[in-house]
């Protein structure tokens, strides 16, 4: 049988056909961009991850990479891609080549548009390199009480999955832009890989040890009570002891082998725009200069949170100075006014937080804020996870929290996170926020615009504007909204442990006993409740509330009230008489303005959508309405609030009153002992399910077929504002539902 023909390549004189290895590793050094980067001199540009990861040794023979047909097929293609590695010009157009494409390594890959997630779960590209440094008999070894000692060399790093304490015996260790030190004691890390993993950096010879989280084992238990915390952390060896588990809270992670099945590990990598301006913002400051002030703004996900995190731990531990020059804040003040994701304090609400020690945890780790490290100085909730409910609302808010800042934090570094929303009404307010309180820094994470946007900015900033490039896209297993369920679920269930350090009960809500409140005579323990933006029927009133997410606030003056008490006159104006008025005498200022429920509940008329004053308010907090007592008039309510603080607030003449708005629905609350139950009798088989978004309408949905969990659908009649839904009942056509589904044999690494 004849050959086909071949038509020659015109290629330059003297060049002649190569293999594929040898042209990705002319490509390699050729190019700058695929090339390793090289090793910087200067500290911030450490927090710079290089964007290829080193090969392993495996990696480097073909023949142990690729099977034989495909290096045959590669091989082939090696003339035609030679002439266009050669006349191409920049590496953009030879990326754009499906043979070079297979060709490059594993985060080339992860940068690919047509790159298939599921191809890298799989690890059919080869295992991703995460660590420089891997532990021998030589560099590591166990200590007791689960210690692991470590030793590295001048520029290693590596990540660490779960929950862990670092101490430094010599040296220095970088981590989510902290140094820590030997004079620093334990720096306590909670790393699961929902979020970017922090990367431990060393610049010299470095002795450190890894210790057992305490609190490690209670924040994992939280997957007894809600899908949403499984598979979070690194997989426990079997058949341990339940005192070698408490001790096993975490993981080194060298390549994508070490990860759990089914999870795609990203670390935190800082770019090099990042770091220089991090480098800048962290030198010490002219005492002629005023203090440091940073507003982050910029749309959804852009980085703005990781880098004011990034920014507060450099600030607090002095990374990147010299140490005889070092000059670190004994404290830096946040002030977040994003209600959706906020780091301290309950969605909802903004603060203005006082931050001693460096952030080194996700949201949920550290929410009810009561530690000695970290303090809320003033809190204002608007009753909804955006301020386009009431912008109004939520800029008096805002101004009223900087200003308490101005008497009360003066002289210490300020970093103001501000929500996603950059067009519109969210663009002046922006735009207000900057004018009034003069940041020396306003930061706008994309450099992508919208146009309008940063040309607002720019003319409302009086000091120095800078564009910076959004945080690179991350795979994620939960949205903001999973988030905020999260963030909820872990903050009802905070308690103390007897040294004083929050822990988690694992335990459903249902099983704590409620805090009792009285809402009838004349010492009743609420004012009353105030509906924001919406106002219920009387006669619904209770219904409304029961079950739901309250805000507790604590109005330290009557001239809160101004504005409902001025549509209070209108109702009595309007319809005199004392029959819906409670004249029983508890605040007798206020009684005037007060109605009742059927049920004998108090309310505050607000059909105007009025709402208190913050300059006379604040909020203590959240609380689960868990039920109402019409016999005994009471509520049950469940908070994390110390009670202490409550009992203060009262002692001190001031109104207790419950805000009723647009929050999340607890749904994760209503569940809660399903899953439980579910749990401890099938604890083997519940430890499979995974969190993931399905289509409906499609060929791999089967929601006629079966309910979304087989052990729960079964007995939900006793739940209350539980139901099972059948297939698409009550469900819009094309709409996507997230479910908890068993693992029916889809293979991901690790996968037998």
């Amino acid at each position: 049988m004849a050959t086909p023909k071949r038509r020659k390549v015109e290629t330059s004189e003297g060049s002649r056909p190569m293999s594929a290895f040898a042209l990705r590793q002319q490509l390699l050094s050729a190019s700058p961009s695929l090339s390793p980067a090289p090793q910087p001199e200067s500290q911030p540009a450490q927090e710079s991850q290089a964007s290829t990861p080193k090969s392993t040794s495996k990696r480097q023979s073909p023949a142990k990479t690729r099977s034989s047909k495909r290096l045959a097929d590669t091989e082939k293609a090696s003339e035609p891609l030679q002439e266009a590695a050669i006349s191409s010009s920049s590496h953009s157009k030879i990326s754009n080549s499906h043979d070079v494409t297979q060709a490059v390594d594993m985060t080339t890959a992860l940068n690919s548009p047509t790159v298939d997630v599921e191809d890298i779960r799989s690890g059919k590209s080869g295992p991703q390199q995460f660590s420089t440094f891997r532990p021998t008999k030589s560099n590591s070894r166990k200590i007791a009480g689960g210690i692991l000692e470590l030793r590295l060399h001048d520029s290693e790093r590596f990540l660490v999955l779960g929950s862990y304490g670092i101490r430094v015996a010599d040296g220095e260790v970088t981590i989510a832009g902290a140094s820590i030190r030997p004079s620093d004691g334990i720096r306590w890390v909670h790393a699961p890989h929902c979020h970017a993993i922090p990367v431990l950096r060393c610049t010299e010879e470095t002795r450190l040890e890894l210790h057992p989280h305490p609190q490690g084992a209670s924040l994992r238990k939280l997957e007894r009570l809600s899908p949403l915390f499984r598979s979070l952390w690194h997989e426990p060896e079997p058949k341990m002891s339940k005192q070698a588990a408490k001790r096993d809270t975490y993981k080194i992670i060298c390549t994508t082998e070490d990860a759990p099945k089914r999870a795609l590990i990203q670390d935190l990598r800082s770019p090099p725009a990042w770091n220089k301006k991090l480098a800048g913002l962290t030198k010490a400051r002219q005492p002629d200069q005023p203090p440091l002030s940073v507003m982050l703004c910029g749309p959804k996900s852009s980085g703005k949170s990781t880098f004011g995190r990034i920014l507060g731990n450099r600030l607090l531990t002095g990374a990147g100075q010299q140490t005889r020059n070092r000059k670190t804040p004994l404290s830096v003040v946040v002030l977040d006014l994003d209600p959706g994701q906020p780091e301290y304090t309950p969605a909802g609400t903004i603060a203005l937080v006082h931050v001693r020690e460096p952030n080194l945890g996700p949201s949920f780790t550290h929410i009810a804020a009561g530690e000695q490290h970290v303090s809320v100085v003033r809190c204002h909730s608007i009753a909804s996870v955006s301020p386009a409910s009431d912008p109004e609302l939520y800029l008096e808010c805002a101004l009223d929290l900087y200003h308490r800042h101005q008497s009360a934090c003066k002289g210490l570094p300020l970093i103001i996170n501000t929500p996603g929303w950059v067009l519109g009404t969210g663009l002046d307010l922006l735009t207000e926020l900057v004018s009034t309180i003069k940041p020396t820094e306003v930061i706008y994470m994309s450099e992508d615009g919208p146009k309008e946007t940063v040309e607002g900015l720019q003319a409302a900033c009086k000091e120095t504007f800078t564009l910076l490039p959004s945080q690179q896209s991350e795979f994620t297993s939960r949205t903001a909204a999973h988030l905020r369920s999260m963030q909820a679920l872990a903050y009802f269930h905070t308690v103390k442990d007897p040294s004083n350090r929050l822990t988690w009960n694992p335990t459903p809500l249902s099983s704590s006993p409620p805090l009792t409140v009285g809402y009838k005579g004349k010492n009743r323990g609420v004012l009353g409740i105030i509906s924001y933006e919406y106002q219920p029927p009387a006669e619904l009133l209770a219904e409304t509330i029961n079950g739901s997410i309250l805000c507790l606030v604590e109005a330290e003056d009557i001239k809160a009230f101004d504005r409902l008490a001025k549509e209070s006159e209108g109702i009595m104006t309007r319809a005199p008489g004392p029959d819906a008025m409670d004249v029983d005498g508890s605040a007798s200022n206020l009684d005037w303005i007060i109605s009742k429920t059927p049920e004998g509940i108090p309310y505050i008329p607000n059909s105007d959508a009025q709402t208190l004053d913050p300059r006379y308010s604040q909020t203590l907090g959240m609380v689960l309405l868990r039920g109402i007592d019409t016999k005994n008039g009471a509520l049950q309510i469940l908070t994390p609030v110390p009670l202490e603080r409550i009992v203060a607030a009262k002692e001190a003449g001031h109104h207790l009153v419950l805000i009723h708005g647009k929050l999340d629905s607890p749904g994760w609350a209503y569940t809660e002992d399903l899953y439980y139950q579910s749990f401890n009798s099938t604890e083997g088989d519940v430890r499979d399910d995974t969190v993931e978004v399905m289509d409906e309408d499609t060929e791999s949905d089967r929601s006629d077929e079966e309910p979304e969990n087989l052990e729960l659908a079964n007995d939900v009649s006793d739940t209350p504002w539980i139901e099972v839904l059948q297939g698409h009942e009550k469900r819009p056509v094309g709409s996507r539902v997230w479910r908890v589904r068993r693992d029916l044999g889809r293979a991901g690494p690790g996968a037998e």
